[in-house]
């Protein structure tokens, strides 16, 4: 087990314990956001010539509304000069509440924007398909010609102008002798 899954399990069962599991995600989220927008920070944590009493208070200062649980674990992190391990112990933590609250994490790229109207259908037939709770991320690729792009659960459906033409080459050239 890497330490980042053990960070996030641990992180998980405390707030579990607590009936708090919801908001700690959402604290993860935003903590994870702060990382990754300010990687001069997480540097700034990891420097060992920063006293750790200087570290631990910058964190208090910056992320002092967060939970507590998740707060300590991003101390002991920073005591431990490994904040920039962080988004994958967030990583973690979300893998672990997804599979304990019957989420599923879907991505559907396109070459235009979907309406509500395609991404609520979309949600709603792969949460039929599935099982869960499906939590749909749209995004938008505009070198493709047409059509759209499906990943969920490690599988990717290829419904792609692009694709499609080069399974039609495909069949052509197999069919010529």
């Amino acid at each position: 087990m890497t330490a980042a899954k053990e960070y996030a399990t641990a992180l998980y069962e405390l707030s579990d314990e607590c009936g708090l599991t919801e908001a700690v995600m959402e604290d993860v989220v935003l903590a994870r956001t702060l990382f990754s927008e300010n990687p001069e920070y997480s540097k700034l944590l990891d420097t060992p010539a920063v006293p750790k009493e200087e570290r631990i208070a910058l964190i208090d200062e910056a992320l002092g509304e967060l939970d507590k649980n998740l707060l300590s674990l991003i101390k002991i992190l920073a005591e431990h000069h490994a904040t920039r391990t962080f988004p994958k112990v967030a990583d973690e933590y979300s893998r672990i509440y997804d599979t304990a609250h019957g989420i599923m994490r879907a991505e559907i790229i396109s070459a235009r924007p979907l309406t509500d109207a395609q991404l609520s259908s979309l949600t709603d037939r792969l949460s039929k398909k599935c099982g869960k709770t499906v939590k749909l991320t749209a995004k938008v690729d505009k070198s493709l010609l047409g059509g759209a792009k499906l990943r969920y659960l490690g599988i990717q459906l290829d419904g792609t102008v692009k694709s499609r033409l080069e399974a039609a080459e495909r069949k052509i050239k197999e069919l010529v002798i």
